[in-house]
């Protein structure tokens, strides 16, 4: 496949990727926070603000391989431990840590979206926070 035709299919993936979280999002909601509670509100904002943004960069005719984005394979590395995983950020029926495939909905994979290469980004989990860098930002190529 050319460059331009796979971009053209990542653009399309990705529009439909827009359309499925505006058209489903409180279906979305219901299913993966049932309380109308904090974490239910962070995930209603981040959403949100996911989505504005995916819908800009498409506007924009920007490269989506240059920005982190559900789909996206991304290399970190973790700097206090100066190690290195690579994954591919999904929607969260899609995730398989035994195929280093995680949730976007993940304490890591929630700060790395809509970041760029090259950025360092405090992770907090429940029993630490880290530090990971973001060394590579890959486009699955879609047939």
């Amino acid at each position: 496949m050319s460059h331009s035709k796979q971009e053209k299919a990542d653009r399309g993936a990705y529009h439909l990727q827009l359309l499925r979280l505006r058209e489903e999002k409180l279906l979305f909601l219901n299913a993966h926070f049932p309380e109308y509670d904090n974490k239910r509100a962070n995930a209603d904002k981040m959403l949100d603000a996911y989505t504005d943004a995916l819908d800009e960069l498409l506007r924009s005719g920007e490269e989506p391989q240059n920005v982190v984005l559900i789909g996206s394979s991304v290399t970190v590395t973790y700097t206090e431990e100066n190690m290195t995983d690579t994954f591919v950020i999904v929607f969260p029926d899609e995730a398989d840590p035994e195929q280093n495939r995680i949730s976007f909905l993940s304490p890591i994979a929630e700060k790395l979206l809509l970041r760029t290469w090259g950025d360092v980004i405090p992770v907090e989990t429940p029993m630490d926070v880290f530090h990971v860098r973001i060394d590579r930002i890959t486009v699955p190529v879609t047939a």
